[in-house]
């Protein structure tokens, strides 16, 4: 089993033509995208903490904590449509049924701490 830790402040960005896209600073690379190359069509077990300053793994276990688990279903790339001209991006994490990506969208601002166990 490998684990996998993300720390960082989550932050909105752009990302090609689309905005609103969620980066956990100082990381240069939307978070969805660095997700999708670590853990993509794998099974894991993840969990995070959401603080309001930057603390250690420890520190933020004496918060809350939230555990999910489950396979994962992970979309992020940039898209165009010959046909409208359209060009959108898809941000989507999802573990165990849940969106990740959307959750973490209420924390920008705040420190994350992920840590993801690949099963």
């Amino acid at each position: 089993m490998e684990t996998k830790t993300y720390t960082g402040q989550l932050s909105l960005g752009t990302y090609d033509e689309a905005d609103d896209i969620l980066f956990l600073l100082p990381h240069e690379s939307p978070l969805a995208e660095i997700l999708k190359d670590d853990i993509a069509r794998k099974t894991v077990t993840a969990r995070y903490w959401i603080t309001d300053r930057q603390v250690d793994k420890v520190e933020a276990q004496e918060g809350f904590i939230r555990q999910l688990m489950g396979a994962t279903d992970i979309d992020f790339g940039s898209h165009y449509s010959e046909i409208t001209g359209y060009l959108w991006t898809d941000e989507e994490v999802n573990i165990g049924g849940h969106d990740i990506i959307a959750e973490l969208h209420g924390y920008v601002g705040q420190w994350l701490i992920l840590e993801v166990e690949i099963n």
